[in-house]
């Protein structure tokens, strides 16, 4: 069982992701429907292409955070964290068409509704400190088996 306390540094064991895969830099708060992280555009970032992160690209550091988050909510009640999958979005709003190198992100993410199949909606917002980049509706399905 890994620490809860946040921030939480080693964001790793809550996702399923890997590696270079592995976006996000730490999590600073998370609750029942909730979760606050950060993520940093390296310059060797796995999604910069030709020198550019192109800010559609976060979609997958918001799918990382709803991740994050399940993986922090299997963790408290002892269970595996499990494969999730990203279905689609709703309301995407991108308002920055690229991100600086260099720039810390903040990833927020608010469970809208979830089933007992698996199926999940989550509201998410992506900053760079005060100024809102990417926001929309994400539909996620992480199945029990």
């Amino acid at each position: 069982m890994i620490d809860l306390t946040c921030p939480i540094n080693d964001v790793a064991p809550l996702i399923p992701q890997s590696g270079e895969m592995a976006l996000l830099d730490r999590v600073l708060a998370f609750g029942d429907d909730f979760l606050h992280a950060q993520a940093t555009i390296y310059p060797e970032h796995i999604l910069i292409q030709n020198g550019v992160f192109e800010t559609l690209s976060a979609l997958e550091i918001l799918a990382q955070g709803v991740a994050a988050w399940a993986g922090c909510m299997a963790h408290q009640v002892g269970e595996p964290v499990r494969l999730g999958y990203l279905l689609g979005t709703r309301k995407l709003h991108i308002y920055q068409a690229q991100i600086p190198l260099g720039t810390c992100l903040d990833i927020k993410v608010k469970l809208s509704l979830q089933d007992s199949t698996g199926m999940g909606v989550f509201d998410t917002q992506l900053f760079d400190g005060e100024k809102l980049l990417l926001s929309g509706a994400l539909n996620v399905f992480s199945p029990k088996e």
